[in-house]
């Protein structure tokens, strides 16, 4: 290995270990949040941070894009691996979500819509598949691929990708974590007014050739679908903005204005703070010992240690 070459890695490793330390602390504040704020019931939450704990139930019907399971909300992701050298990394290809769509969370007292978009999701992966020799692509997946005009052959050879995704499922037990706020939605008025924001994007030339992003003259599906979930997502924002606040006044549960913290997730709080422990541990002092190493190794292979 030349001298660059290791000087280069022991630099990255110690500016590594320093993020890595800052990101434990990070992570354990999240850890003394989760564990301090009381659950609370949907009946008698307050607004503001509430953190709750319920089933989930769906405003209106989804379908994850890979799989085609029935779910209240879903993210997916599909990289392909491409080779550079002697060495390779996955490639993001393909990736969207559900986060335009609220869904319900039901404790028993009561129920809430919960607004997805700016969540942490931790969840666990609900679908999986990656290519391989020997391996036919399922019809599900390879009409994802053909809809969304992703090339998946190099000659007569598939490429490597990997296909996953996270769904949250009808009557799902899910944590959440968020700021609950008034709002008022009329969704039958709703989907009217978003119908009409298609209608005229449609009708409107410009507008269809900004939403076409690789610029090949067509827009492909997952661009209309990125584009329809942008639309969506604006309306809700601007209804959320101007609910009413009258005493009773339906509630949103999302991301607050006064705080970050919004979590969405199928794990429950000891899973959550176990999971946070380790990532503390592995932050901190993993990132100190990662530091101090890398700084030793410098100074002794500059010389300016004996």
């Amino acid at each position: 290995m030349s001298d660059d070459r290791d000087i280069g890695w022991a630099a990255f490793g110690f500016g590594f270990g320093i993020w890595s330390f800052f990101l434990g602390f990070t992570r354990l504040r999240r850890k003394r949040l989760i564990e301090n704020i009381p659950t609370s019931t949907v009946r008698g939450m307050a607004m503001g941070l509430v953190e709750l704990i319920g089933q989930a139930r769906r405003v209106k019907t989804l379908r994850g894009p890979l799989s085609g399971f029935d779910c209240v909300a879903y993210r997916y992701l599909v990289e392909r691996y491409e080779r550079r050298g002697k060495s390779g990394s996955w490639v993001t290809i393909a990736q969207g979500d559900s986060f335009y769509c609220p869904f319900w969370i039901d404790d028993g007292t009561g129920k809430v819509l919960v607004s997805p978009p700016a969540a942490e999701l931790i969840l666990a992966v609900s679908y999986e598949f990656r290519t391989g020799l020997g391996k036919n692509i399922p019809d599900n997946l390879m009409e994802f691929l053909n809809t969304h005009n992703i090339r998946y052959k190099t000659g007569l050879l598939v490429t490597s990708l990997r296909f996953q995704e996270w769904d949250i499922f009808p009557e799902q037990t899910v944590y959440v974590l968020g700021s609950a706020r008034k709002k008022e939605t009329d969704w039958i008025e709703h989907n009217d007014k978003l119908h009409q924001r298609i209608a005229e994007l449609k009708s409107n030339q410009e507008k269809m050739k900004a939403i076409d992003d690789n610029k090949d003259g067509a827009v492909d599906g997952q661009e209309w679908s990125q584009a329809v979930a942008k639309l969506e997502q604006e309306l809700l924002e601007e209804e959320v903005k101007s609910a009413s606040q009258e005493e009773h006044a339906d509630v949103i549960i999302g991301q607050g204005s006064e705080t970050n913290t919004f979590i969405i997730s199928d794990h429950s709080q000891k899973e959550l703070i176990q999971r946070l422990n380790w990532e503390v541990i592995g932050g901190i002092f993993g990132g100190v010992v990662l530091t101090l190493v890398s700084m030793a190794y410098l100074l002794t292979r500059l010389g300016l240690v004996g």
